[in-house]
C-alpha cells in the first residue's frame, strides 16, 4: 500500500457538478487508503417504513455483491443497518464488530456471503446519518488475501470517516445529488397521492384540495392510506417526515 496521507475533500467536490465524478473523488481516496472498493447509501426513514430497497452508489468492485444483496433482500437482515438504525457513530470494522454481537441467522447469511462467496476480507462502515431523516453510511471493502487480519492504522480511518461525512454532507445540501436516492420513494406513490402530499404540506385544509382534480372525500382516503403505508403513523408526523425531506421539490 502507497503511504496515505489525509486530504480533505471537500473543496474538490465543488469543481464539479457531475454526481459520478464527485463519487469517483472520493473512491479515490478509498483506493490510496488500500481498498478496493466503496459504496454510499442514503435511505429515507420513509422508504425504510415501507421496505423499499435502498439506493446504492457503488464501484464497479461492488456490483457483484450489490446484485446479490438486491436479489436476495438483505437489507432486511444488514447488521450495519441495525447499527444504524441504533445509532452508532463510530466506525465499524464488520467482522471485528460481528464477532461482538449476538447476530441472528439472516444476519450471519449476509455476513457469511459477502466474506466467503464474494470474497470480502476487510470491510469498514462509516456512519455518516442516524436520525429521524433516515440512515446513511459509506462501506468500503478489500478483497485482499493479506488485509484479512490487517490492522488499520486509527489516523487512516479518522480521515475515511471525515471524508466520508464530507460527501455525505454535501449530498445532502445538493437537490439533485439527493434525488436519486428519493426517486424510489416518488415511484411508490400514484399520481393522485402526489397531489395529496403537496397539499398537506402547503398547509391548506383539504376541502381546498378539489382545486386540483381530487374530491375532499377521496384526498382524506388518500391521506389515510399513506397514513397506513407509512406504518400508522400520525398526519403531523407524516407531514413532518415528508419535511424533513423536502419532498416537494421532487414533486
Amino acid at each position: 500500500m502507497n503511504e496515505f496521507k489525509h486530504k480533505s475533500i471537500a473543496t474538490s467536490l465543488y469543481d464539479t457538478d457531475c454526481i459520478d465524478e464527485k463519487f469517483a473523488i472520493l473512491e479515490q481516496v478509498v483506493k490510496d487508503a488500500g481498498f478496493d472498493a466503496i459504496l454510499y447509501t442514503f435511505i429515507p426513514k420513509l422508504s425504510r417504513l415501507i421496505n423499499l430497497q435502498p439506493v446504492f452508489r457503488f464501484s464497479n468492485g461492488y456490483a457483484q455483491f450489490i446484485e446479490h444483496y438486491h436479489k436476495n433482500n438483505f437489507s432486511k437482515h444488514d447488521f450495519l443497518l441495525r447499527l444504524l438504525e441504533e445509532g452508532i457513530t463510530d466506525p465499524v470494522d464488520w467482522w471485528e464488530k460481528a464477532a461482538l454481537m449476538d447476530l441472528t441467522e439472516e444476519e450471519k447469511h449476509v455476513n457469511n456471503t459477502a466474506r466467503h462467496k464474494f470474497g470480502i476480507t476487510k470491510g469498514l462502515g462509516f456512519p455518516t446519518l442516524g436520525s429521524n431523516l433516515g440512515l446513511a453510511g459509506v462501506s468500503i471493502i478489500s478483497f485482499k488475501k493479506e488485509d484479512e487480519n490487517r490492522q488499520i492504522e486509527p489516523e487512516i480511518i479518522n480521515s475515511l470517516h471525515k471524508n466520508s461525512r464530507i460527501y455525505h454532507d454535501h449530498m445532502m445540501v445538493h437537490q439533485d445529488d439527493r434525488y436519486s436516492f428519493i426517486l424510489p420513494l416518488l415511484d411508490s406513490l400514484t399520481p393522485k397521492k402526489k397531489i395529496v402530499i403537496k397539499h398537506l404540506i402547503s398547509g391548506q385544509p383539504m376541502k381546498n384540495i378539489e382545486d386540483q382534480g381530487v374530491t375532499e372525500r377521496y384526498g382524506e382516503k388518500l391521506l389515510l392510506e399513506l397514513r397506513k403505508s407509512f406504518g400508522d403513523i400520525t398526519k403531523n408526523e407524516l407531514i413532518y417526515l415528508l419535511g424533513l425531506l423536502n419532498i416537494t421539490e421532487y414533486l
